[in-house]
Formats: C-alpha cells, sequence, structure tokens
C-alpha cells in the first residue's frame, strides 16, 4: 500500500497520474479505415486523438499538429512510397490497398482529402471560442434527472446522482471556453516576457504545471455516507448557485428555423436575431429550471441531510420539552409565590384585625376609665365643697372653669393622683378633715399651673409671631431698598406706559404679563419683579393726583370724581399718558372688582384714591392684582383680637353650620363683624401655606 502515498514531482499523487494516464492513453481511433459516414459521427475531440471535452487550447493545438503529422497528405505520399519500394512481392490485398491509397493520394493533391478536411474543420472550430462553446453545446448529453423511484438504497443514491452531478459538471464555469481561452492567452503573456536563457527552462516547468492545473479544476464532490456534514452543505451549495454556460443560439435557430444568411434586409436580419435570442433564453430558463430540480431532488433523497433533518428535529422537540417543563417549573413557583402571599396577607390582616380591636378595646377601657376619674373628680371636689365653707374660689363659677380644664389637661393618672389624697380618707367623717381643703388646694393649684402654662405657650407663641413678622418687615424692607436703589430709567417708563395701555385692567395675570412685557423689551441684565411695577405705577399715579389736587382753585370734598384741570398740562409726559390710560381703561367707581372707594377729589390710575380732610389725615385703600382678585386691608388687629379669635375657632368647630359658627365667633371677638372675622382667617390660613 505505499505506492497510494507515493508522490510525483509535481506534487500530486500516483492516484491522480493514472487517471490522467488512462485519459492520455485512450485509444485513438485510425481515420483512414473510417468511411465518411462514421467520419461524419465522430465528434472534433475524437477527431483530433480522443483528447478530453476540456482541453486547453495549447492541448488542442498539439493534437492538431499531431494529427497533421499523421493525416497530412505529403506525410501520406512519403510513407507510401516507402512501402511500395520495400513490399513489391506483396499479395493481391497489398496490391488493391496499395490502389485505395493511390488513389486517396490523388485526391489529397487536388486538396479534396475528407480525413485531413475534417481535421482542419475540428481545429478550426475548437481553437475559437465562441464556435466551441456553441459546438460543446450541441454535443449530445444525457439532461434526464433521476427520479425517487431509482433510488432503492443509499449506494444507489450516491452512486445515481453522483454521476448525474458529474455529468452536469460540463457546462460549469470553470470550464468555459472562453475562460479556458483568456486563462491560456495570460500564461503565454508571462511567457513571451521571459526571454533570458537561465529561466527559460524553469518558466516553460511552470507554464505546464500551470497548464496541467487549469486542465484539472477543483470540482464538488457529492462523497460518501462518511463526508463531513459541512462538505456536504458547500457541496449543495455550489448547485444551489450553479452557473451554466451552455449556449442555445443553434438550438434556437433550428428550433425558430431562421437563417439569418437568408435575410433580405437589415431589419429582417434583426428581427431574425431577437426570435431566436428570445428562443435560447427560454431554453435557458429551462436549463436552470432542470439543474434548480436536480439539485432540490437530491437533498430531498440523501441520507445524510435526512439525519440532519432528524437530529434537528429531535433537538427541537427536546429544546421544546426543556422549554415547557422551565415555564412549568415558574409557573408553578409563582402560583406557590401568590398562594403563599396570600395566606401571609390573610394572616397579617387578621393580626391587624385583632390589634385593631384591642388597641379599640384599650381605648375604649382608657376612655371609660378617663371619664370615670373625671366623674370621681367632680363628685370629690363637690362633695368637699358642699361639706365645707368654699374658700378656694370666690365662685362656683371659677370652681366648674377650674375642674373642667382639669379635665380636658389631665389624664387619667394625673387624675388619679390628684384624688389619691381624698380616697385614703374615705374612712373620717369629720367635715373639717385635712384631707378635704387639700383636695381642694389641690385642684385649684393644678389650675393655676395649667393656666400659667397655658399662658407661657401663648406668649411664646405670641413672641414667634413678632420675630417672624418682624423678619418678614425686614426682608420687605431690604426689597423695597434695594428695589429703590435702581431708578427706573425713560425707556422703563415709556415701556410701562405702553404695557398699561396693551394690558388693560380686568385681564387674568395682568401685571404678570406686564412684567413679562417689559423685561423682554428691555432686557435689563436684572429682570425688574411686578411688585416694582406696580410701586412705580402707582407712584406715578399719585404724583399726578396730588398735582392735580394743588392746582384746583376749589377742591370738591364730597365729590367722587373730578376732570383734570387745564394747569395740568405742565406734568411730565409719562405721568399724563400713565393717567389717561388708567382713566379711560378703568374709570374711577365707588365700589367694584377692580377699584376701591374714592374718599377725596384725586383718584388713582389703579383705582385707588385718596382723601385730604381738615380734621384727619388722607386714608389711602390700595389695590394689588394677582389673578383678579382684589384684596382689601382694613383695620389692623390687636393680639387681644387674634387671641379671642383663636378661641373662637376653637371653641366653635368646622362641624356646625357656617352662619352659626362665624356668627358665635364674630361675638367672641371684640369690635370684629362676621366678615371682619372671615377676612381674618382667611389672611392667617394663606400664611400658614406660604410657610
Amino acid at each position: 500500500m505505499l505506492h497510494k502515498a507515493r508522490k510525483n514531482k509535481n506534487g500530486g499523487n500516483d492516484d491522480d497520474d493514472d487517471k490522467k494516464k488512462k485519459l492520455s492513453n485512450k485509444k485513438s481511433i485510425d481515420l483512414n479505415t473510417l468511411t465518411s459516414q462514421q467520419l461524419d459521427e465522430l465528434s472534433y475531440y475524437d477527431v483530433l486523438g480522443g483528447i478530453p471535452m476540456h482541453s486547453t487550447p495549447d492541448q488542442i493545438r498539439k493534437a492538431f499538429h499531431r494529427a497533421c503529422l499523421k493525416y497530412h497528405p505529403d506525410k501520406e505520399d512519403n510513407s507510401n512510397n516507402s512501402s511500395g519500394n520495400n513490399n513489391s512481392d506483396s499479395n493481391t490485398s497489398d496490391a488493391n490497398k496499395d490502389d485505395k491509397n493511390n488513389s486517396s493520394n490523388n485526391s489529397n493533391n487536388t486538396g479534396e482529402d475528407p480525413v485531413f478536411l475534417k481535421v482542419k474543420e475540428a481545429f478550426e472550430t475548437l481553437s475559437n471560442a465562441p464556435k466551441r462553446k456553441t459546438y460543446d453545446s450541441t454535443v449530445d448529453f444525457d439532461d434526464s434527472v433521476p427520479s425517487l423511484a431509482d433510488i432503492a438504497s443509499d449506494r444507489d443514491f450516491y452512486t445515481i446522482f453522483g454521476s448525474c452531478f458529474d455529468r452536469n459538471l460540463r457546462f460549469a464555469s470553470e470550464y468555459d471556453p472562453d475562460h479556458l481561452s483568456s486563462s491560456n492567452h495570460s500564461h503565454g503573456n508571462n511567457n513571451n516576457h521571459n526571454s533570458t536563457p537561465n529561466t527559460k527552462r524553469k518558466k516553460k516547468k511552470n507554464s505546464k504545471n500551470q497548464n496541467n492545473n487549469n486542465t484539472q479544476p477543483t470540482r464538488p464532490n457529492l462523497g460518501n455516507d462518511d463526508t463531513p456534514l459541512q462538505q456536504v452543505h458547500q457541496f449543495y451549495d455550489y448547485w444551489t448557485n450553479f452557473e451554466s454556460w451552455r449556449d442555445f443560439t443553434l438550438p434556437a435557430t433550428k428550433l425558430t428555423e431562421h437563417d439569418t444568411d437568408m435575410a433580405e434586409c437589415r431589419y429582417e436580419k434583426r428581427w431574425m436575431e431577437k426570435e431566436i435570442a428570445r428562443k435560447a433564453k427560454a431554453m435557458k430558463r429551462e436549463e436552470m429550471a432542470r439543474i434548480s430540480k436536480l439539485v432540490e431532488r437530491a437533498m430531498n433523497c440523501d441520507p445524510r441531510l435526512k439525519r440532519e433533518k432528524e437530529r434537528l428535529e429531535r433537538d427541537k422537540i427536546e429544546k421544546e420539552r426543556l422549554k415547557q417543563e422551565e415555564m412549568e417549573r415558574i409557573e408553578k413557583e409563582e402560583r406557590e409565590g401568590r398562594e403563599r402571599e396570600e395566606r401571609e396577607r390573610v394572616e397579617r390582616e387578621r393580626r391587624e384585625k385583632e390589634e385593631r380591636a384591642n388597641s379599640k378595646l384599650k381605648r375604649d377601657r382608657e376612655k371609660k376609665m378617663l371619664r370615670k376619674a373625671r366623674q370621681s373628680l367632680r363628685k370629690a371636689v363637690f362633695a368637699e365643697v358642699e361639706k365645707g365653707d368654699n374658700r378656694t374660689w370666690n365662685n362656683t363659677e371659677e370652681m366648674n372653669d377650674d375642674i373642667e380644664l382639669l379635665c380636658e389637661k389631665l389624664n387619667t393618672a394625673q387624675l388619679e393622683d390628684i384624688l389619691q389624697p381624698s380616697q385614703t380618707s374615705l374612712s373620717s367623717s369629720s367635715s373639717s378633715s385635712p384631707s378635704s381643703s387639700l383636695l381642694l388646694a389641690t385642684v385649684k393649684e393644678q389650675a393655676l399651673n395649667l393656666q400659667s402654662e397655658n399662658e407661657r405657650e401663648k406668649r411664646e407663641e405670641l413672641r414667634k409671631k413678632k420675630e417672624l413678622r418682624a423678619e418678614a418687615e425686614k426682608k420687605e424692607a431690604e426689597a423695597k431698598a434695594k428695589r429703590a436703589s435702581k431708578p427706573f430709567s425713560k425707556e422703563e417708563v415709556a415701556a410701562l406706559v405702553k404695557a398699561v395701555k396693551k394690558y388693560p385692567a380686568g385681564g387674568a395675570n395682568r401685571w404678570e404679563a406686564i412684567a413679562l412685557f417689559i423685561n423682554n423689551m428691555i432686557r435689563a441684565e436684572e429682570p425688574r419683579s411686578k411688585e416694582e411695577f406696580i410701586e412705580k405705577y402707582n407712584s406715578l399715579s399719585s404724583a399726578r393726583v396730588s398735582a392735580v389736587a394743588a392746582s384746583a382753585p376749589k377742591p370738591a370734598s364730597t365729590s367722587t370724581a373730578t376732570a383734570a384741570s387745564p394747569s395740568a398740562s405742565s406734568i411730565s409726559t409719562s405721568q399724563t399718558n400713565l393717567t389717561s390710560t388708567a382713566n379711560a381703561k378703568n374709570p374711577p367707581s365707588n365700589n367694584g372688582a377692580n377699584g376701591t372707594r374714592t374718599l377725596a377729589t384725586g383718584t388713582t390710575a389703579n383705582g385707588s384714591s385718596t382723601a385730604k380732610t381738615k380734621a384727619t389725615p388722607a386714608t389711602t385703600v390700595t389695590e394689588k392684582e394677582n389673578n383678579n382678585n382684589s384684596k382689601v386691608t382694613t383695620n389692623e388687629w390687636t393680639e387681644e383680637q387674634d387671641l379671642q379669635l383663636q378661641k373662637a375657632l376653637k371653641q366653635f368647630p368646622s362641624t356646625m353650620d357656617k352662619n352659626e359658627r362665624w356668627s358665635n365667633i364674630a361675638k367672641s371677638v371684640t369690635g370684629k363683624n362676621k366678615k371682619e372675622c372671615v377676612q381674618r382667617f382667611k389672611i392667617i390660613r394663606e400664611a400658614l401655606k406660604k410657610k
């Protein structure tokens, strides 16, 4: 078995060399022994000595040279003359043969030798790539595709389909005559450039090796039952993308029965060529459909792909099974988790319910004990008071107030501590027992302590309020000083006049829109707030009103509004525009949503007015617009009034009827009516919300 591993000098195996020798040693046919009919039945490759169909142009040229040496008329004349001189005493058959040869020689001399003409025709056809392509396409070829009935076993599959694929490799792109001729020309050009004597022999050997490699291109093989699956997929990928070079021009010409050489004009010739091309294209589509059918049928019958498909199906089923088991496991865990959570929830709710019930019982018990302790305290104090003289309190109301204060502020334990001395002395029946005076003194002392503690809390609360009020006033003063440090420029005043015209009184968020408009127009480094614009607007309006009042000859104190006097023309342009705009958009009124009461002849631009009387200073009511809500500030509240209001709010809860509640609260606050109390309550509530 050593000859199997042995390699030749060119690097190939001996088995490949044996195959090449078998092809090269194919029995050649002597064309001189054939009749004209037999000669016509031979292919051009057999005429040139039986060369393979996929031979290179160099191999075809060499075969033609060998045929010329054998079948050329001049060569045949020389061979016949030499044979005639040496065999003068031949038999009758030899004489007949010589006569035949002489007749053939005579025909060859005239240029009508059919054998040599056949050789020449074969060479001219095979040496021309387009002609060779057309000829190779017309050579007899088996187009049949094996059927499923032909496959009885796996061995039959490899044998039948393997031979069928090898047969169809004839039209592979590697064997395209155009490709073979182009590769041969490239090698020929490379050899022509190598003219040095030292490298000529090496280049000649290399060209021979390249030609041998071109004659045997790499071809896919169907393989056998042990072929790796990767090679099997590569084989079918090759045939799936297979491109056939088979030319159907000549069969299409025969089917259409069009002869372009017999066309009467060029237009008819073009039409014939289009018809032939259309038919050839249809036949090419049928050819590719046949190849696709062959590949599809082979893939369906291939036992290797069947086993792979079964394996993939088993893997898929196994994956689905594992996935189903995983889903069932997850679902089971989720179900158990939900059941566990449900049990925990039920248990938690049960415990919470028990705890609520226990806490309720405890609270009820504590309330009952507290109520009992309060009743005991009242009974004990009343009993002690009835026994002797009531010297601890001046009257019964004070006593009741102290008792109720203790019952409200003290808990059960504290009340029991107060009652403990009296309970220890129940056995003594004397009215002048020291325990009775001790109980009353203790009640009085505890009441005084609670009152003093309440007063301290109130004072502390008032002190904190004062501090907060002082801090707010300080911040407001700082903000006002900061605003005052930045005087308004002429551009800002003009922009304010324009903004007041653009946004009249009564609109939503008027001053926010005015501030945004002016800041966008001026584009200052530090934008101003709406409070600054409101203050500037009021100052300009007040200045104009003062000027008008001073210039009037006889001010009318009882009128609600006056017209501007002619002397007001001396006022600045900005103040005049501002006032005229306010009077046009918001005329003065006695009482309205956008105005305030007029107390003097002068009316401010935002609806407020100032009044000057002989006895009292001017009273000013200002309007501050924010979201169309007017807040009117009236007389200030004293600390005592605030305390009375707070106490009344506690005494009369919100569960009461609204009108009845605020009527009672107003009665508890001295000097204030129900409406003022409601307004004060709203102010305090807004302040607490802002905090």
